[in-house]
């Protein structure tokens, strides 16, 4: 009887250790496809940022077209004193508004980034775990094994001792 609990014990330590290795590598999987779409929102965020601040540097030049056309009108000389002051303040808010839409972008991606980091290193932390205590679940059953076929062998022996 010891021998064939210690044959079911190995067999069931060894399923165990397969199923716990697969719940590793699916969590590890799931990880990995969570860093990868973080990274990709890192690179829409930059693409984004980039986007808008042409679009804001666009802006401002239709704006320049239109203060220079409004001075024209006037019969004010657009290429000096105060009228090239006020297309250069224009060009030059526009500037500061462009790279505050890509700063802002920049930290969004690195947010994103250092979430796919996050779900990389569990990804591998994940690998490792399973890796562990698939083989602790292995050892676990070859040591009850042991204990089994111990147990078999001095029953056995004790049998033999009586006269069995």
């Amino acid at each position: 009887m010891g021998g064939a609990q210690a044959v079911s014990s190995i067999g069931s330590a060894y399923t165990q250790s397969q199923a716990i290795q697969a719940q590793g590598e699916y969590q590890k999987a799931q990880f990995e496809i969570n860093a990868k779409f973080a990274n990709l929102q890192a690179k829409q965020a930059i693409k984004v940022g980039d986007k808008t601040a042409a679009e804001v540097q666009a802006d401002a030049e239709r704006m320049v077209g239109r203060q220079r056309a409004v001075l024209a009108a006037q019969g004010i000389d657009i290429n000096v004193g105060s009228a090239v002051d006020i297309q250069e303040d224009t060009r030059m808010q526009a500037e500061v508004a462009a790279m505050t839409v890509k700063n802002n972008a920049w930290r969004e991606a690195w947010g994103y980034k250092v979430e796919a980091a996050g779900f990389g290193n569990q990804a591998k932390m994940s690998e490792m775990a399973a890796s562990n205590n698939a083989r602790a679940t292995l050892l676990t059953g070859l040591t009850t094994a042991t204990s089994y076929g111990y147990s078999a062998m001095s029953g056995y022996s004790q049998s033999k001792k009586k006269g069995g």
